[in-house]
Formats: structure tokens, C-alpha cells, sequence
């Protein structure tokens, strides 16, 4: 939709922007003119009302379908399929639809916002991940993978405060010792910023060496 819009030219949208109630109709018939000729404007008509691409149409059972091929490629490391896996979930998902004892959408933008993290994409993680809390607020792994997104773009402010609403959203004993472990770690990082870079490694190392270690059941998986 967006290469749509950005088809159209400057003038037109102009004149669409200046019209008024009485040359509606007249501006509406140009744009409509102009839209007929561009192949695009033909093919979003043709993905509206396909159910392959389900622009309109959603479907629970498709979605979970797709989210669960869309994570056996992520765990083979076929990355591009796995993303094209949860886009399309996302298509199709109703807003509203549980998965487990989570909402679908929210689990679809998380499991992606792990993936874009996995290829270095932080700053499109950030963004499903905001997306994911904006749906489900209480979602502690969004919370946690926004927070490590965060400290790897060394925006240690927010990492830090997305971090300590994950530890106090997680459940499970395990978890919160695991964030524990990160905050530790992530003030470690920013007080590096102002060390040289031999100070940084030996002072996180040796504080390493003081962090509980874990099973490896009790950290919070990637993928839902």
C-alpha cells in the first residue's frame, strides 16, 4: 500500500489535499484515472479479495500454521522462509485469537522480533516487540527481548527499564534469576562507556564468574 501511495504524484496529492466538498467528485475521478493505469493498483485489488494472501480474510488455523512452519525454519536456520512464514501468520491472524495462554498476534510479533534480532535487524525488533506489548502489556518476553534490543543499540536507559518490567511481569522463579543476570551484566556495559576496552573485558568477566549459572530449561526461549 505504501509503494501505492508513493506512486502517486506530488500534484495530485496536492490537489487532493486542497479539494473541497464541492470538487470531491472531480478530484476522486482523476485519482481514481490515474490509479486504473498503474499495474500495482491492480494487484493490491487482486491480494484484497485473495485467500492466499488473506489482506481481508483471517483464519486462526492458517495463522498457527504458518507460525509453527514459520518456526521449524527458524530453528533450521532457514531465516528468509521463517520470516516469510510470520509475516504471513500476521496477515492472517484475528487480532483477537489465543494461542495458549497468549494472544496470537502478539506471540506472531514476538516470534518475528526474535528472528530480526537473530540477523541483526534491531531496529525492526524494537518495533515488533513494541507492537507485541502494545497488544499484550504484560508480555514479559516481549518486555525481556525489547530490553536485549535495547542494550545492543547501547540505549542502556531503556534496555534497563524494559528489563526491570520484565522481571517484575515474569512468572517463573527461573526467569526473573535470568534478568537478574542481565541487569547485572547490562550495568556492567554501560559502565564500560567511560573504560578502555581491556578495563570493560576483565571487569565483565570477572563479574561473570560471580553469576549463577542456570539450567538451561529455566531461560527464556526465543520463539513461543
Amino acid at each position: 500500500m505504501e509503494k501505492l501511495k508513493s506512486a502517486v504524484p506530488e500534484s495530485l496529492k496536492r490537489m487532493v489535499a486542497d479539494s473541497n466538498p464541492e470538487g470531491l467528485s472531480s478530484t476522486s475521478s482523476s485519482l481514481l484515472d490515474f490509479l486504473l493505469t498503474l499495474p500495482q493498483f491492480h494487484q493490491t485489488l487482486r491480494d484484497l479479495v485473495d485467500p492466499e494472501t488473506a489482506l481481508c480474510g483471517k483464519n486462526k488455523d492458517a495463522a498457527l500454521a504458518s507460525k509453527q512452519k514459520g518456526n521449524q525454519c527458524y530453528s533450521t536456520g532457514d531465516y528468509h522462509t521463517a520470516l516469510a512464514c510470520y509475516t504471513q501468520a500476521l496477515r492472517v491472524a484475528p487480532i483477537d485469537a489465543a494461542d495458549m495462554d497468549k494472544n496470537l498476534v502478539a506471540t506472531l510479533y514476538l516470534n518475528r522480533a526474535s528472528l530480526l534480532q537473530k540477523v541483526g535487524l534491531l531496529a525492526e525488533c524494537l518495533r515488533d516487540c513494541t507492537r507485541a506489548l502494545q497488544i499484550s502489556p504484560d508480555y514479559a518476553k516481549a518486555w525481556y527481548r525489547r530490553g536485549k534490543a535495547n542494550a545492543a543499540l547501547g540505549n542502556y536507559k531503556d534496555a534497563f527499564d524494559d528489563l526491570n518490567i520484565a522481571k517484575n511481569t515474569e512468572l517463573s522463579l527461573g526467569g526473573k534469576r535470568q534478568i537478574d543476570n542481565e541487569l547485572k551484566l547490562l550495568v556492567d556495559q554501560h559502565n564500560c562507556t567511560s573504560n578502555t576496552q581491556i578495563e570493560c573485558t576483565e571487569e565483565i568477566m570477572g563479574n561473570l564468574g560471580h553469576i549463577e549459572k542456570l539450567p538451561r530449561n529455566s531461560l527464556p526461549s526465543l520463539l513461543e
